[in-house]
């Protein structure tokens, strides 16, 4: 299920725009028609969650095509749990470093996405208005063009806990930063009584049991499913984004 987006896109000479279709303008319902919008498209995925494409990565996500490469790369990613300390490349680590704190969510910070080696190609281009770049289109003079004429960007993606659900958010690294081209959310309450460990999906440091209420001494035991089950995705937050090939 997904908000209405163009199938027309056309060739590459053609100037609709890529979201609404319009010749010239956009449509009054195309993101491109609201400065305060901040997505262009909203789908439901099989599991429930809801992905939104961000307007800031409207040159990265416009079209079908371009969604599927970004969402081929999610389920090849490397996930590493923030606690873990983990040793990252030198690239990810300084960008992750760079972006967290600037949005306030390092505390939610429950795990970190990354691929060693695949990017996505994308084109160098100088169009300026994003929302008709058909640079990348098969029929373009760029796709046989030298491949100075293209760039190549990794994936990154962010996992975070909020009170009732967990959210993914998908950057492009672009070398001089990072663009959320995408945020899923997904509900999933934190279980009830259960150690902060386990409510960051942290379950392999859980101590088994919460800190003892005030005036008592007995440690309640954690109330998260993965002591009498295996971790499942909601409560863990392992879940395997874009398997379905969603785009």
């Amino acid at each position: 299920m997904s908000t209405p987006a163009s199938t027309a896109q056309g060739r590459w000479s053609d100037t609709t725009c890529l979201i609404c279709g319009a010749a010239t303008g956009h449509l009054p319902t195309c993101a491109a028609s609201n400065p305060d919008a901040t997505n262009h498209l909203t789908q439901t995925l099989p599991d429930g969650t809801t992905r939104t494409w961000t307007v800031a990565g409207i040159r990265y996500t416009a079209t079908e095509a371009r969604r599927q490469a970004i969402t081929a790369l999610m389920p090849t990613m490397t996930w590493v749990h923030t606690i873990d300390q983990p040793s990252l490349p030198f690239s990810t680590g300084a960008l992750v470093n760079e972006i967290v704190p600037q949005p306030g969510i390092g505390r939610r910070l429950a795990r970190i996405g990354y691929h060693p080696l695949a990017t996505l190609r994308v084109p160098d281009c100088g169009c300026t208005d994003l929302w008709r770049c058909r640079c990348d289109f098969d029929d373009h003079p760029h796709a046989h063009a030298h491949p100075d004429l293209w760039a190549d960007y990794p994936l990154l993606a962010l996992v975070l806990r909020w009170s009732h659900g967990w959210g993914h958010l998908w950057l492009l690294d672009i070398g001089t930063g990072a663009v959320v081209i995408a945020d899923d959310y997904i509900t999933a309450p934190i279980p009830a009584g259960a150690t902060k460990a386990c409510a960051m999906g942290w379950c392999h440091r859980c101590p088994g049991s919460t800190r003892p209420a005030p005036g008592q001494t007995h440690r309640p035991p954690c109330g998260c499913s993965c002591h009498t089950q295996p971790p499942c995705g909601s409560n863990s937050g392992d879940r395997e984004k874009g398997t379905t090939g969603e785009s």
